[in-house]
């Protein structure tokens, strides 16, 4: 898998994006219970009481569990759903209230439009994460656009160490992600353990 993370640092973002997908089988899938579980440690230990989570394609980490995890604590929890060329978020009671999208992710069947400023988290999907915890997503720009005025210490993410990258080239309106969530440790501060 290492040498499949240095052909990563080579390409530009939509080149990187073709790569982790066409890839995204051989990755080591053992660690999403480790991921998953470092996640909810880190949320322990934290006061709040509204979350947004997402519904994974099959490129990311599967995020029931969070669900799961967030309806026992009584956290509200949103998902996001695209409206047109913007992001929404709509509060999930139960995943029976999620749909297939306008893009085969399961969405909240009836979005009442949530401010986004009231949600206290936000755990984000990415295809990577570079050095400076920028975003790789998949080029709609959905996140990037609703999260911009967003403080990135209200932004959490989980991801598979195949997944952390050095460089692909971020632009100025890529977000970044306040806290990496994956297997050696919690930050991404410490970059070397990776590398």
């Amino acid at each position: 898998m290492r040498e499949l993370k240095q052909y990563y640092q080579k390409f530009n973002k939509h080149s990187l994006r073709r790569a982790i997908l066409k890839n995204s089988l051989l990755e080591n899938l053992s660690f999403d219970s480790i991921i998953i579980k470092n996640l909810i440690n880190f949320l322990d230990n934290l006061t709040f009481n509204s979350m947004a989570i997402y519904s994974p394609t099959k490129y990311e980490i599967d995020t029931v569990e969070i669900f799961y995890y967030l309806k026992k604590r009584k956290i509200d929890i949103f998902y996001p759903r695209v409206n047109s060329d913007l992001l929404e978020f709509g509060l999930v009671d139960k995943l029976d209230d999620l749909k297939k999208g306008k893009f085969g992710v399961r969405e909240p069947r009836s979005a009442k439009k949530t401010n986004i400023d009231c949600i206290d988290f936000f755990l984000i999907p990415c295809l990577a994460i570079d050095i400076n915890n920028k975003r790789l997503g998949y080029g709609g720009g959905f996140f990037d656009k609703a999260m911009k005025n967003i403080a990135s210490e209200k932004t959490l993410a989980i991801l598979r160490p195949e997944r952390l990258i050095n460089d692909f080239s971020a632009e100025a309106h890529d977000i970044k992600i306040g806290r990496v969530i994956s297997v050696e440790r919690q930050s991404m501060e410490v970059r070397y353990e990776l590398n």
